[in-house]
């Protein structure tokens, strides 16, 4: 098994776990939305990586993309794209339309995907979904129930995912990393940042690399392996 479909390969986490699977060999299609000059940057460094630009509020685009997965006729699917905030306001401060506008931009896009990777995936009997999702879900942080409420969607989804699909070979695991600082969380305060590290069990801030490589777990785990989700918090919770 070595072609994925990654969502979100060209900043943060999503990143990180692009370039460790690309230097392992496995041949990767990425989107990416504003980060052009890093996708082109991965791809230029190798040749296994294909970038795909996408705006997954588009329908036209989305229409695309589901295309290009069926030719690129892929093993592998790593829900990581999160488009949004972390931190936003209370809950009852935040706007209806806010909370409709963020599942339709994030759980309905990898809804569709996933929909369309297991119809491939059913064919060859053979397949694994893995989502990125949070331990925030459950020490939830002030201003985060709008994240938190799509990420925990996706994580009841995908336990339908693993019990739907397992005789047709394919298995469905979620990976929940606690906080890693990157560009999703710039509008942070730093306070809350040093606090959330002061308070980790190993004093030190999670790596991303860290994080790939229990994806990688989740690729070669066999079909026994399924159903699991995985927090990679240094038992923090």
């Amino acid at each position: 098994m070595k072609k994925i479909v990654l969502t979100g390969g060209s900043s943060g986490i999503g990143k990180i776990i692009n370039l460790f699977l690309l230097e392992k060999g496995y041949e990767v299609l990425f989107t990416y939305w504003r980060s052009e000059d890093s996708a082109r940057e991965i791809e230029c460094k190798f040749p296994n990586a294909k970038a795909f630009q996408i705006d997954f509020t588009s329908e036209g685009q989305m229409t695309a993309f589901l295309n290009e997965i069926e030719t690129f006729d892929p093993h592998i699917l790593i829900n990581n794209y999160y488009s949004g905030t972390f931190i936003d306001t209370y809950f009852h401060k935040t706007e209806a339309e806010k909370i409709l506008d963020d599942f339709k931009n994030n759980v309905m896009p990898a809804l569709q995907v996933t929909q369309k990777c297991i119809s491939v995936f059913r064919k060859k009997k053979l397949g694994r979904i893995i989502n990125i999702l949070s331990s925030s879900m459950l020490s939830p942080a002030i201003g985060a129930s709008v994240y938190n409420s799509n990420k925990a969607y996706l994580l009841q989804m995908s336990k339908s995912w693993a019990l739907e699909n397992v005789k047709f070979g394919i298995t469905c695991n979620s990976v929940s990393p606690s906080f890693i600082s990157t560009d999703f969380h710039k509008d942070m305060d730093e306070r809350m940042k040093e606090m959330i590290v002061s308070g980790y069990p190993l004093k030190e801030k999670l790596e991303g690399g860290d994080v790939a490589a229990i994806v990688e777990l989740c690729i070669n785990g066999g079909q026994h392996f399924n159903g699991n989700h995985l927090f990679v918090d240094a038992s923090h919770y």
